[in-house]
């Protein structure tokens, strides 16, 4: 296994899909804390499930919830650095493609509630992401690397 990342993830959309296969890469990485997020509580129970067998070493931590909703969101994440006591990582995944009809035939409220999720969804959980992590000390400790001849 070639670690190219550490500490611990956040992934929505992680039930399926390109959520899932994120939590997969991560996992085979080097992430040692996952937390899984999705609004489908039975795809979400099977993904966590397989990823533990698959993965035994990482911490798999399902968390259900609605980005729509950001009670959830702040309550996920306070869930996660409950769990974790740290988030480095975070994906933004979840996103759902309405009916299929083309644009021009969406009523408002489908493409209003399209948005709610893949963009309102994405804002809601890095305002939450982002007030736990800088507050944190960095993953990786950043490295002094200087060179002195540039300042000749």
């Amino acid at each position: 296994m070639t670690v190219l990342l550490r500490g611990s993830a956040f992934i929505t959309g992680a039930a399926s899909g390109i959520g899932q296969q994120t939590a997969i890469a991560f996992a085979q990485h080097g992430v040692t804390k996952l937390a899984l997020a999705d609004i489908n509580q039975d795809a979400l129970s099977i993904s966590a499930g397989s990823l533990k067998k698959q993965f035994p070493h990482v911490h798999i931590l399902p968390v259900h919830l609605d980005v729509r909703d950001s009670t959830q969101v702040k309550e996920g994440i306070a869930k996660i650095i409950g769990e974790f006591g740290r988030l480095d990582i975070a994906v933004n995944n979840a996103g759902i493609s309405g009916s299929g009809r083309k644009t021009h035939e969406l009523e408002d409220d489908e493409w209003l509630g399209i948005l709610d999720v893949n963009l309102q969804g994405v804002y809601r959980c890095q305002k939450e992401e982002l007030d736990v992590m800088v507050n944190q000390e960095y993953v990786w400790a950043p490295r002094y690397n200087e060179s002195k001849w540039l300042k000749s």
